[in-house]
């Protein structure tokens, strides 16, 4: 009777690990000009050194244009710019930037990946799913955000992937 027992209390505390760590999201919190933000480790295939792009004529000022990562032509965005509905100066680019390479999501042949100008080197973070609170879901005034966030007292910005990568898409046809 000890031994069912002792493996029923195993199960439960098993039960409640595995609950609690579906509760729990690796991100990345990456730093920008004047915002951060957040993504899911799997997101983020590698951060590199800043790299100068080559630019593609009359495209927006916040495509900055493409770099080549392992061998694979991937396009450059300013976010921030690209996030903002009106058009405005493009980002500069300072001395310490680096690029977060993105994993696009949908599979899409034509881009695979996407560039991220970023400030210094993205901060690992484990976040609780109770700790995050909705402070705006899609924004009306940003394109290609998903959601504005608090994460413990912090402002992040959820980018949405999904519209970043039609909207690259939308440049290359």
């Amino acid at each position: 009777m000890g031994d069912v027992t002792y493996i029923d209390s195993q199960r439960k505390e098993i039960t409640n690990t595995v609950d609690n760590l579906s509760a729990v999201i690796h991100c990345l919190m990456i730093a920008l000009t004047n915002e951060t933000i957040l993504l899911p480790n799997a997101a983020v295939a590698e951060v590199v050194s800043f790299i100068n792009p080559e630019p593609l004529d009359g495209s927006p000022n916040w495509f900055l244009g493409r770099i080549t990562w392992r061998e694979r032509l991937v396009p450059l965005i300013s976010f921030e710019d690209a996030s903002i509905t009106a058009s405005g100066e493009a980002q500069n680019i300072q001395k310490g930037n680096r690029i977060a390479i993105l994993n696009t999501l949908n599979g899409n042949a034509a881009v695979p990946y996407v560039g991220i100008v970023v400030q210094g080197i993205p901060r690992l973070s484990v976040v609780r799913n109770d700790s995050i609170t909705t402070i705006e879901a899609k924004p009306q005034n940003r394109q290609s955000v998903s959601e504005i966030v608090d994460v413990e007292g912090q402002s992040l910005v959820i980018p949405d992937i999904d519209d970043l990568e039609k909207r690259l898409q939308s440049l290359h046809t």
